[in-house]
């Protein structure tokens, strides 16, 4: 599931950042990876805090809030990051974020159809962020994600603190 919605976000970089001569080449993939940690940062807020309608609200809707948020500080960060003038940020991000959200949620429709071999649920990937538990598996669960689980066991914890000092 994580990996279908990573491979289309790279997928839809394609033109507006990998064939974007204001991309320098060599930040072509990091740059493709801010808008993977764009949209699953966002993603994971919402699931986090439990506003998983939020994330129905935003695929739905182009001009959404949290669409907006993601689009701002994807443009933000390529900015700050890797130099990219400020038009060409704000256009790559404008291109990118609403084309991604728009295949999630065609993904998602064509799930919900039950097309054969097409799409995921919504409610799969705000689980895969850690969301539809309590705030602490919550955390935990992105917290693993993010390489913060030392000791192995699946979560982030106490244990994991601790290991990180020794």
């Amino acid at each position: 599931m994580w990996e279908q919605l990573m491979s289309m976000i790279t997928e839809s970089g394609q033109q507006s950042v990998i064939e974007n001569p204001e991309v320098p080449n060599e930040h072509n993939e990091a740059v493709i990876a801010e808008a993977k940690d764009a949209i699953a940062s966002k993603l994971g807020d919402l699931a986090a805090s439990g506003q998983t309608q939020q994330v129905q609200e935003m695929l739905d809707t182009p001009d959404h809030p949290e669409a907006r948020s993601i689009q701002s500080n994807f443009a933000t960060n390529i900015m700050e990051k890797f130099g990219i003038n400020q038009q060409a940020a704000a256009g790559i991000a404008a291109s990118l974020i609403p084309t991604v959200l728009n295949a999630i949620r065609g993904n998602a429709n064509n799930n919900a159809a039950g097309n054969a071999g097409g799409g995921f649920n919504i409610q799969d990937i705000l689980q895969s962020l850690g969301g539809g538990g309590n705030l602490q598996s919550t955390l935990s669960g992105i917290g693993a994600k993010l390489g913060l689980d030392k000791d192995g066991d699946g979560d982030v914890d106490l244990g994991d603190l601790t290991k990180m000092f020794k």
